[in-house]
């Protein structure tokens, strides 16, 4: 009989509220609500506002295999609260806002530095660390945060504009950042099982005065000269190019077809909610099924929905492409977590994910500028378009040719992984 229930749930639901709150949330899926205000009242052109997410992003893949390496070592809820901390003073501190293009994204690039311990690189290490069997599905929900919080912020965002202005609004984030997930973290996050005397899924714990097993895998050095590390990364760095740039450039993309602010929101709202379900559907299917076959059926939608703009589609119709593209934002960054995991075990965890979110992250920066730099001079999406539907046909391809998971072995007397997963 269990003293207490397994934690392992509770430190799903605080990477829920969490994920939904960190910065891959609320910079993705806010900046293009305050995208129109802060242009009109500056006067700066969309190619050099967009620039301060390529900032964003390119700290991101700096200084992520940085901060994993840190969670790695210190352990996840220490550099969370830390993060949040930071997070909530920097979105407050836009309300200083001048005409400044280097002041934005100097902020922006703060965000990146100091709140990147909010990321899925600490909640996914925490995550694997609590589950094995049952680890697609903890991770499906854990990061369905990210979609959760995305239906949110950007109708939240928009009333407060519409209501206060968007310095007041950008106050107002950082203040409910710090009022949502500050306390939970800091009740309800425990770094692994052995924290509080449990093990991993819930089992049976070992008995007193036997060795705690040791971390299986591959250190970042080892990672990095196998096939899989490159070909993983190739392939989700595509695929983040492609639904990465959709997903920031909703907004605008509506809005310049006569679409009202408000309705954009809500069009940015729902391709969340569509990353929520995703998530979860993944998550489910991941325990079941080999995992770059299920990201491969989720980018089958996406293309469908890409192409529905593409060809100038408004109103409900583009509504249905953000939710079809949404469905593989829901996706990519479970499978990619889960495929981090198998291939290369909970040894050094955070920091091989750390580079794949940070070269991800890249990606998202880099497609949103040149989408905007394209829109500069072709005066629409169109060609920007058809080139993302091409990237996530190559990255089908390039996943139907992953390889099956390895057997990974644990350091001389230790145990093996438990509960390999389907390969095939």
């Amino acid at each position: 009989m269990r003293d207490r229930p397994f934690w392992g749930w509770y430190v799903v639901l605080v990477s829920v509220v969490g994920l939904a709150c960190s910065i891959a949330t609320t910079v993705v899926s806010t900046f293009g609500v305050f995208l129109g205000p802060v242009r009109a009242e500056f006067g700066w052109s969309q190619s050099e506002a967009f620039a301060a997410l390529l900032a964003v992003t390119l700290t991101t893949a700096i200084l992520a295999p940085i901060v994993g390496g840190f969670v790695d070592r210190f352990g996840a809820r220490r550099i969370v609260l830390f993060s949040f901390c930071c997070e909530a003073l920097i979105f407050a501190s836009f309300a200083l806002q001048t005409d400044s293009l280097w002041a934005f994204y100097g902020r922006y690039v703060a965000l990146a530095v100091f709140g990147l311990g909010t990321t899925h690189v600490a909640f996914a290490r925490v995550i694997t660390l609590w589950f094995d069997r049952r680890r697609g599905l903890a991770l499906g929900i854990a990061l369905s945060g990210i979609g959760v919080g995305g239906v949110l912020w950007p109708v939240y965002m928009q009333t407060m504009i519409d209501l206060h202005g968007w310095r007041v609004a950008y106050v107002v984030m950082g203040l409910t950042v710090a009022a949502v997930a500050l306390p939970v973290v800091a009740l309800l996050l425990k770094d692994n099982p052995e924290a509080l005397g449990q093990a991993v899924d819930g089992d049976p714990v070992r008995p007193a005065g036997t060795a705690a097993p040791a971390a299986i895998g591959l250190t970042l050095r080892e990672a990095l000269r196998t096939r899989r590390y490159w070909m993983t990364l190739g392939t989700f760095f595509l695929i983040g190019l492609s639904v990465q740039s959709i997903l920031v450039h909703v907004i605008p993309l509506l809005t310049g077809r006569g679409v009202s602010p408000m309705i954009a929101a809500l069009a940015q709202s729902l391709l969340f909610f569509a990353v929520t379900t995703g998530r979860l559907v993944t998550g489910w299917l991941l325990d079941r099924f080999f995992a770059p076959r299920v990201a491969c059926a989720f980018l089958l939608a996406p293309i469908v929905g890409i192409g529905l703009l593409a060809l100038g589609a408004s109103e409900v119709f583009a509504l249905v492409g953000a939710l079809l593209v949404g469905l593989a934002v829901g996706a990519e960054v479970d499978v990619l977590a889960y495929l981090t995991g198998r291939y290369f075990g909970s040894k050094n965890f955070s920091a091989i994910y750390g580079t794949y979110y940070g070269v991800y992250s890249l990606s998202g920066g880099i497609g949103p500028l040149l989408t905007a730099m394209t829109v500069d001079r072709t005066g629409g999406y169109d060609v920007a378009l058809w080139l993302f539907a091409a990237a996530l046909f190559v990255s089908c391809i390039l996943l139907l040719r992953f390889e099956r998971f390895p057997l990974l072995t644990a350091p001389v007397a230790g145990p093996p992984e438990r509960g390999s997963p389907p390969t095939g």
